[in-house]
């Protein structure tokens, strides 16, 4: 080979090897670009998977009994991750007498105030008991938190009457009541055909000739059964009203019976 053919041959292989490299760097390149967006699309997929906390919506109600035929405000507050939401899709309060029926509905939507409180002007027409359902949308994502109202100065029988129906309540008269001797007052009380169990239950005692009424706090001596003393002082009809709620589960419910003290 003369020394003219090794120089290009020798610049041939130079040319190859650095081609070689070239597309070694490209290659390179191109795998990690491909890596890192594989990486960042299953970073944002998971992003995605994760699934928003539920909304907590609480509705907000000022001192009870409210007015009749006078504009009351109505409130919710909506919170997420605890913090306030203040562009929620809609806050709608959907409100009904209780007696009256979820039918006779009618359905109304808040304004955002502040912080996350959504707010109702709304008056009502008739006393009694009311449900109120806050209808809350943030996002995808639905929650109804549901309240008692209660209306007027005779506001809570409706409301009462219709809990009472998932209880049964049997307060023993048995025994006989004398005046001046203390009386043991006991109440068998079931909820959905099953014992009333840690329950607040308070006997409220009114003298039926008139006078003013004694209050005595029971305590669960087993499950369903609540037992509390009491002294008569004169001989008559006295009306005995069993009051029960559970605050956790939100239930409540009185029942009224009379009962004859003899001297």
């Amino acid at each position: 080979m003369t020394m003219m053919e090794m120089i290009f041959y020798n610049k041939g292989q130079h040319k190859g090897d650095d081609f070689l490299k070239k597309a070694a760097i490209l290659m390179t390149a191109l795998i990690l670009t491909i890596f890192l967006t594989a990486c960042a699309d299953s970073e944002n997929s998971g992003s995605e998977d994760q699934a928003a906390p539920i909304p907590e919506v609480e509705v907000l109600l000022d001192q009870q009994p409210y007015p009749i035929n006078e504009p009351v405000d109505i409130r919710a507050e909506v919170t997420q991750n605890d913090e306030p939401v203040p562009d929620a899709s809609y806050v709608k309060f959907e409100i009904w007498n209780t007696e009256e029926g979820q039918d006779t509905s009618e359905t109304k939507e808040a304004e955002h105030t502040e912080a996350g409180i959504y707010e109702l002007s709304y008056t009502f027409e008739q006393e009694g008991s009311y449900q109120v359902i806050a209808h809350t949308q943030v996002g995808d994502l639905h929650t109804m938190p549901q309240k008692e109202v209660k209306v007027g100065t005779g506001h809570g029988g409706h409301s009462m009457e219709m809990e009472s129906s998932k209880f049964m309540v049997h307060l023993m008269t048995e025994e006989t009541f004398s005046a001046g001797s203390e009386s043991m007052l006991t109440a068998h009380i079931n909820h959905m055909e099953e014992p009333f169990t840690g329950g607040q239950v308070t006997y409220i005692i009114t003298p039926e000739a008139g006078g003013e009424s004694s209050e005595v706090t029971a305590e669960e001596k087993q499950p369903g059964e609540y037992q509390g003393s009491y002294t008569f002082e004169e001989a008559g009809n006295y009306t005995v009203t069993v009051v029960y709620e559970q605050e956790e589960k939100e239930l409540e419910g009185r029942k009224e019976q009379t009962i004859e003290v003899t001297e």
